[in-house]
């Protein structure tokens, strides 16, 4: 619930703008800008006159669940191209050539062997 009440300093004609939570909490560093909307935040701060309208907070929520549906859609949008361009990039790749295979490390210690790779010509 959001309060207006009188101006904290005398002299001043800026009035007292509080938020009291649902679930009871007091104190000041329990405030979590997460759970309010922004056009109430806006009030609170003096950034606007007026308390926002229903009319104006559920015309927010509308919006904010459709960007959240349009993200959504270009996230799977965006890994279907993902999987698409490497499809393509594993297609273009030349298959491996017995000399150009990498030979695996043996042994151990003084006797230990590196293993070979030799890199495939890159095309440009």
């Amino acid at each position: 619930m959001y309060f207006e009440g009188p101006p904290m300093r005398a002299g001043t004609d800026r009035t007292r703008r509080t938020i009291e939570y649902f679930d009871g909490r007091t104190e000041f560093y329990d405030y979590d800008p997460e759970l309010i909307p922004v056009q109430w935040q806006s009030w609170l701060r003096h950034c606007r006159d007026d308390p926002p309208t229903l009319a104006e907070l559920r015309e927010a929520e509308a919006q904010r669940l459709l960007t959240i549906q349009r993200a959504a859609e270009l996230d799977r949008k965006w890994e279907e191209r993902k999987l698409e361009l490497e499809r393509q990039r594993a297609a273009a790749l030349p298959a491996a050539t017995p000399e150009s295979s990498p030979t695996a490390p043996h042994g151990q210690g003084d006797t230990f062997e590196p293993g070979a790779w030799t890199p495939a010509s890159k095309r440009r």
